[in-house]
């Protein structure tokens, strides 16, 4: 049987009560009966002050609805956001600042913080040591001892989400054929991501993004191309739904790296390289206008000479 969730919960002690949503919000003065609606049917998470109110009106106390509930400062999670959200892209300033902020959740909360929690930061700091040193001796306990547990569920959060990036870039290191055990349990859990997207929050979805794009690293780099569509749809599923467009230069490039490696179409990647290049002038980002077409250089060099062989 599935664990159940916090919206199922709340929706069966609800009707055990036989109130309907109408009669549960009363005035709708701390919660209408839309947001109830969406937080029963897990579409989204609710605040501290609606979760004492449903434990209010459901007659129970926060321990009894959420056994489980660790209350988290603000400010951590403002800095573990600030961390995912933000790229580097290799500048040194991005790079420092990043380093500050882990610092200072290492510093002061790391400790104080549910394992769950801990886990998040370790695998993000295994994933940016495994990033910058090419070495995949970090965060291997991280991967052998949680991964498993990722087969299991149908719904990621977003601390999963990080636990699986770094196997995915321990993935993109590691001589390890995709047909092999571990190669099976790569692409189980890589063809699932499309899935999230209806499942997760829109607000989190640039997590799911960010490990989508690091799986089609991995695909590529393996010449696995037939798995390379669906997780282009889901991107562009995931930039239309938040309106986020930052990563657009990035899936430009992977676009045009899989029409030159696969349909062998110089055009099409060009215009691809046009508009990963547009995209990344208009954020004012002349660092990455640079290094895409630095990019678009190799990999057009490379497919002359391997056409020529």
């Amino acid at each position: 049987m599935s664990e159940e969730g916090f919206g199922d919960k709340v929706r069966r002690l609800r009707e055990a009560k036989k109130l309907t949503r109408e009669q549960f919000c009363e005035d709708e003065t701390e919660l209408t009966v839309r947001q109830l609606t969406r937080i029963e049917q897990g579409e989204s998470k609710p605040t501290l002050t609606k979760i004492f109110f449903i434990a209010h009106r459901l007659g129970l106390s926060l321990f009894e609805l959420m056994p489980d509930y660790v209350y988290l400062p603000d400010q951590y999670i403002k800095l573990k956001y600030d961390l995912l959200r933000t790229p580097t892209y290799n500048r040194v300033d991005l790079v420092e600042k990043r380093n500050v902020k882990l610092r200072k959740i290492y510093d002061e909360f790391y400790d104080d913080l549910p394992d769950s929690e801990q886990l998040a930061i370790d695998a993000f700091q295994s994933t940016v040591d495994v990033l910058e040193s090419k070495s995949t001796t970090f965060g291997r306990e991280i991967v052998r001892c949680h991964v498993p547990y990722l087969q299991c569920k149908q719904k990621y959060s977003v601390n999963d989400l990080l636990v699986l990036r770094l196997f995915i870039e321990h993935m993109y290191l590691e001589e390890i054929e995709i047909d092999s055990g571990e190669g099976d349990v790569f692409l189980s859990l890589v063809m699932t991501l499309p899935k999230q997207i209806g499942l997760m929050e829109p607000d989190d979805l640039f997590v799911l993004r960010n490990v989508m794009l690091a799986a089609i690293r991995v695909l590529g780099s393996k010449a696995m191309y037939l798995f390379l569509p669906d997780l282009f749809e889901g991107l562009d599923r995931i930039m239309r739904i938040t309106q986020d467009f930052q990563k657009y230069p990035i899936l430009s490039m992977v676009r045009w790296k899989y029409e030159l490696m696969v349909h062998r179409d110089v055009k099409r990647a060009y215009a691809y390289c046009r508009e990963a290049i547009v995209f990344a002038q208009l954020m004012g980002d002349r660092h990455l206008m640079n290094q895409l077409s630095a990019q678009w250089q190799t990999d057009r060099s490379d497919f002359l000479t391997f056409l020529s062989c």
